[in-house]
């Protein structure tokens, strides 16, 4: 599935939004792409093309699909469209709308409650104040 970035955001706040969704992310030369951990021989995979800027442009691609694990020599398959991946995508979306579009530093804001952690500490206040 298809969509574009709400608005203009610097990489530590796109990251930051993929974090809070428990996305991995790395960074690419020209682009950004995070995936979620492997859960039934599928994951949700985004790409996001940053065209190697700090600050990403308003309107750029982001790419969603789940890929499926055929097999342990890491061919797969995907998927690009269905519900599932919609309802990520509306997800994925709120998640960049709730970040500071301006961060500077990586660090990730709670979209409950808008507190900010570092990564490792935000993990912790997930798992001890909204029990996910």
């Amino acid at each position: 599935m298809k969509a574009s970035l709400p608005r203009r955001m610097t990489l530590h706040a796109v990251e930051a939004g993929f974090l809070v969704l428990g996305y991995n992310v790395s960074r690419e030369p020209f682009d950004l792409v995070a995936f979620k951990p492997l859960h039934n021989g599928k994951r949700f995979h985004v790409r996001l093309e940053t065209h190697g800027l700090e600050t990403v442009p308003k309107g750029v691609e982001i790419d969603l699909h789940v890929d499926f694990m055929r097999e342990v020599k890491g061919f797969h398959g995907s998927e690009a469209e269905s519900e599932a991946i919609a309802r990520e995508m509306a997800e994925i979306l709120g998640s960049l709308r709730t970040q500071d579009a301006t961060r500077t530093r990586p660090r990730v804001r709670c979209p409950w409650c808008g507190k900010e952690f570092g990564q490792e500490g935000y993990h912790a206040h997930l798992a001890v104040v909204h029990r996910r």
